[in-house]
């Protein structure tokens, strides 16, 4: 478990602090990138890159074009968006009012769906945001060595980006 300070610590970071990524720092934003990838399975709606596609939910939205705020972002994570195909990922979602002031009566037919695979934990929910925001919100196009970052030296997936 990634203790506060550490996700403070890290928080600056992402943010664009000036001082280098620590080991620590490298493991928290591989832990998030885990999760998006693997557990949550963000990146068959939102692709690898976080730029966004049509996909399982829908029509995803780009992260790396995001207005959002890190707390925003956290409430999407946390309660979907109702009436879109952003799923839940809190199992206690739309159980009282945490989720935009909604329980399920409340939301009714606007109600998102569950995500694809496990619900995530509060500190699962900020280690992806944590890593969306230092990965992928404020950047261009992704590049060849974002790609081996995401998928692994070994893949076949990044050598059309190849130069």
């Amino acid at each position: 478990m990634i203790r506060p300070a550490i996700l403070a610590a890290f928080a600056l970071f992402a943010a664009g602090s000036a001082f280098a990524q620590t080991a620590e720092e490298k493991r928290a934003i591989d832990y998030g990138r885990e999760i998006f990838k693997n557990k949550a399975q963000c990146q068959f709606c939102h692709k690898w890159d976080g730029s966004g596609d049509q996909g399982y939910g829908g029509n995803a939205l780009s992260l790396r074009s995001t207005q959002l705020t890190r707390e925003q972002m956290a409430m999407v994570v946390k309660c979907g968006r109702p009436g879109t195909g952003m799923p839940y990922h809190d199992q206690y979602a739309y159980t009282d009012k945490r989720c935009y002031g909604m329980d399920r009566e409340m939301a009714g037919e606007n109600m998102p769906i569950a995500g694809i695979n496990q619900t995530l934990n509060p500190s699962e929910i900020q280690s992806v945001v944590n890593y969306v925001f230092a990965e992928y919100v404020g950047r261009g196009p992704s590049t060849y060595d974002e790609c081996v970052a995401f998928w692994g030296a070994d893949t076949k997936q990044c050598e059309p980006m190849k130069k």
